[in-house]
């Protein structure tokens, strides 16, 4: 049958890209699943947690890094010039000595079901801090998306409102998880400065996550608390480490994706994780889920699908 000119029905095309965005969608949320898993009932140090989710990543990003060089010689280094390397250190102080813990804290405050959902909108941070340093177009379709969202966290509030096993500050997962996704997109912001001046990720990555494990790790030490890699449960390590090689996955998924097929279908694909976490929370975890819920991670997720569609769309087009 042939479409009317004009119309806007799109064929679905899976290909390998969108397999690999997919494979990206799951990893994110089982990392997600797994962090969550370790933080509730436990008394995991966000600082050590932290450092040891991101031990594999800095691992990966420093053997990708020297692979890159060795095959171009004539990358640009971020240690060559302090103004690639200054935005480099704050995104790793942003994502792993601010957002990460706040991320640990809201999935020990309000769980899996509302924590992953909310730190989706990121995206949406993402456009508008994008649009305000890099320029970037902001449309009316990423301006929908956000609304649906918004609606889908105070639907996603009101429904756990009612979990009496909850604690009483349960809430305090929403502004913890709004500000978790707001580092993530300052900090993407600054990797993304350095990027387009010539530094490959792989090294901007490698010198982010060794920020990052220096700081908490001084910490830890400043504190009196360095034991505490001795003396934690081997089971709770064991789930911060499985997280971490899951996020490892992630960014290799997501990276690749982005190389076989084009932006809007990966990062719409790759937005499913603000649902898969929760479904899978609810699934194999035992968090509780209400019809209400449920309708406030669907809002969510498809606002994150309409955003990320609409401001892949627009890349294309440029």
């Amino acid at each position: 049958m042939t479409l009317p000119s004009g119309s806007s029905i799109r064929r679905v095309r899976l290909g390998k890209g969108e397999f690999w965005a997919l494979t990206a969608a799951l990893a994110y949320a089982l990392n997600n699943v797994f962090t969550g898993i370790a933080v509730r009932g436990s008394d995991l140090n966000y600082m050590l947690g932290v450092s040891l989710r991101a031990t594999p990543i800095f691992l990966f990003s420093l053997v990708m890094g020297w692979r890159a060089r060795r095959r171009d010689p004539n990358l640009v280094s971020p240690l060559s010039d302090w103004r690639l390397l200054v935005p480099l250190v704050g995104y790793g102080v942003l994502t792993f000595v601010i957002a990460n813990p706040l991320l640990f804290a809201a999935l020990e405050k309000g769980g899996i079901l509302v924590a992953s959902p909310v730190t989706g909108t990121q995206v949406f941070w993402g456009a508008l801090l994008a649009a305000v340093f890099l320029h970037e177009p902001f449309t009316r379709g990423m301006a929908a998306g956000m609304a649906i969202s918004v609606l889908g966290i105070s639907v996603l509030s009101l429904g756990r409102s009612g979990d009496v096993t909850l604690s009483p500050t349960w809430w305090l997962a929403v502004p913890y998880a709004t500000a978790t996704a707001f580092c993530w997109s300052l900090s993407g912001v600054l990797v993304t400065y350095t990027m387009r001046r010539g530094v490959d990720r792989f090294p901007a990555l490698a010198i982010a996550t060794l920020t990052g494990i220096m700081i908490n790790n001084a910490y830890l030490l400043a504190t009196g608390n360095i034991a505490l890699y001795v003396t934690t449960s081997r089971g709770l390590l064991l789930n911060v480490l499985i997280a971490g090689l899951f996020n490892t996955v992630a960014l290799v998924s997501v990276t690749t994706a982005y190389s076989l097929t084009t932006i809007a279908s990966a990062s719409t694909l790759n937005s499913l994780q603000v649902g898969l976490a929760p479904l899978i929370a609810w699934a194999f975890v035992g968090e509780r889920m209400t019809w209400l819920m449920g309708l406030g991670v669907l809002l969510i997720m498809g606002g994150v699908m309409v955003m990320q569609r609409a401001r892949g769309t627009k890349r294309n087009e440029r």
